[in-house]
């Protein structure tokens, strides 16, 4: 897990808890307890983390919206923050995010009560469903494109908050939208945004090894 501020995220939602047992969930957050719950927590992550919380995703966006796994998406990872797209981690990286998430959920629901965790088999599926429609890196075999001036850009751009996606992943046409919405994640999260020639020289390394057909 990646230093915030030379702090681990694992240590800042332990301070959040102190905090909490300190100054009482009104002032830390908001209600913590009935519907404000919530939005009480997410409150206070924000506040503690503004750099480092990605904004979340429309629920409407996510892949195959009204299935039980997107369900349980949005029923457990928008407790404490905004709602996540499954595009966030690879499919390797999702069950171990998934393990961590529940541990800390239950840690809270403990010592403080509010949240709701997911049983055994609700990670189960929710895991195979962030899976599923996780995000595709690239192979090996395309490292070799990362060469290139506008592979570089890309490389040194898009590493910073997640594994480098396979272009084939969306259409030419596709990417320029996509690449809009990462440029304002980095700004809400303070990573350095790219210039002008710098996302003309991503948008196209993208665009040239875009998805073909449909």
């Amino acid at each position: 897990m990646k230093p915030v501020s030379g702090l681990t995220l694992a240590g800042l939602l332990a301070g959040g808890v102190i905090i909490l047992f300190l100054t009482g969930p009104e002032s830390a957050g908001g209600q913590m307890m009935g519907d404000g719950g919530t939005k009480g927590m997410r409150g206070m992550m924000q506040r503690m983390m503004p750099g480092a919380l990605p904004p979340g995703i429309d629920p409407k966006l996510l892949p195959d919206p009204q299935s039980k796994g997107a369900r349980l998406l949005q029923r457990y990872c928008a407790q404490c923050h905004n709602l996540p797209g499954p595009g966030m981690h690879t499919a390797e990286e999702w069950p171990a995010a998934v393990t961590r998430m529940r541990q800390r959920m239950a840690m809270h629901q403990r010592m403080m009560g509010g949240l709701v965790v997911p049983s055994a088999a609700e990670v189960g599926t929710l895991t195979g469903y962030l899976q599923k429609h996780a995000l595709k890196p690239m192979d090996s075999k395309q490292r070799a494109l990362l060469g290139t001036p506008d592979g570089r850009a890309f490389r040194a751009t898009c590493s910073q908050c997640h594994a480098l996606p396979d272009p084939a992943l969306h259409a030419p046409q596709e990417w320029p939208a996509i690449v809009a919405r990462m440029q304002n994640n980095m700004a809400v999260m303070g990573k350095p945004v790219p210039d002008g020639p710098t996302l003309e020289k991503i948008i196209g390394f993208l665009g040239r090894y875009g998805r073909t057909s449909p």
